[in-house]
């Protein structure tokens, strides 16, 4: 492990202990094995493919050679690891990281990357074989295998108080949330987005069972400092509130320095505006395991 990877407290389970407990990992039907990875990042094994949501494996240093990270990641991305998908959302670094990614790639011949189709020669052109890398559109279905296909969905990010997201001059959506079903189960990772009319909209004709959903929200101070937002605390519980989810894990929040917030604050809305709903505030490498309700 690397020398960032010193102090491991903030990790439920990290390096190789992690990366044993995915790689032997075996949910039975009807079942979801979910691990945290910090920030929008998760591991999810579905219909037995072993799925990488945002996962960062990289360190972020700013202008003094200083880590932005608040905790450092759980493994590297050189280390042998069971991995069929990586899904990136969209092209910001704390998605989409070529330094997480290229390793990824180079170590698990086997794998595919799933992306935004404006963002898919972002990996072509830095050497992952055009035949592993999928460019995915929004409300276009994608089979991933027998078991298990994906619906992207368009996410908002960039601006708030709009319903649609932004899209390049093909009219490609440039970022993307992803609805993976399989084994009776539909698990939605919302990638960076707002709460909007037209998502809201998509989840509720496509009932997600679960979903992982930002809650950092934004401020002056934040969008001075060029920090793009998202849905807030608040914005996610009444998203929960107003689909037909079962469970909601709420994410982004705590990885970089000046971008976090309390899920304790998620917890409370949850309790005020849905009590019914159930929510799971996930320890770092934590492994959760999902049974429909």
């Amino acid at each position: 492990m690397s020398e960032l990877n010193s102090d491991m407290g903030r990790w439920y389970k990290h390096g190789r202990a992690l990366l044993d407990e995915i790689k032997g990992s075996q949910p039975q039907n009807g079942e979801a094995y979910v691990w945290y990875m910090g920030q929008h990042g998760f591991i999810v094994n579905l219909g037995g493919k072993v799925c990488y949501f945002d996962v960062i494996l990289n360190d972020f240093l700013d202008k003094n050679g200083s880590s932005r990270r608040v905790y450092p990641h759980p493994f590297n991305p050189e280390e042998p690891q069971r991995v069929d998908f990586v899904f990136c959302t969209h092209n910001h670094g704390d998605h989409l990281n070529l330094n997480t990614l290229l390793p990824l790639a180079k170590n698990n011949p086997e794998a595919s990357f799933i992306l935004p189709a404006p963002h898919r020669g972002i990996l072509t052109e830095a050497g992952i074989e055009e035949n592993r890398v999928l460019a995915a559109r929004g409300g276009e279905g994608i089979s991933l295998s027998p078991a298990l296909s994906l619906l992207p969905l368009p996410a908002i990010h960039t601006r708030f108080i709009q319903n649609d997201g932004d899209k390049d001059e093909k009219g490609d959506y440039l970022a993307l949330g992803f609805i993976l079903k399989g084994e009776g189960l539909s698990i939605y990772h919302s990638g960076d987005t707002w709460a909007a009319p037209s998502l809201i909209s998509a989840l509720k004709d496509n009932s997600p069972d679960l979903a992982m959903l930002p809650i950092n929200g934004t401020d002056w101070e934040r969008t001075a400092a060029n920090y793009v937002g998202n849905m807030s605390a608040l914005d996610a519980a009444k998203l929960a509130r107003d689909i037909p989810i079962d469970l909601v894990i709420p994410s982004h929040y705590d990885m970089m320095a000046f971008n976090s917030e309390n899920p304790a604050r998620f917890a409370d809305y949850m309790y005020t505006l849905c009590p019914q709903r159930r929510f799971h505030i996930s320890a770092l490498g934590e492994r959760f395991i999902y049974k429909k309700g």
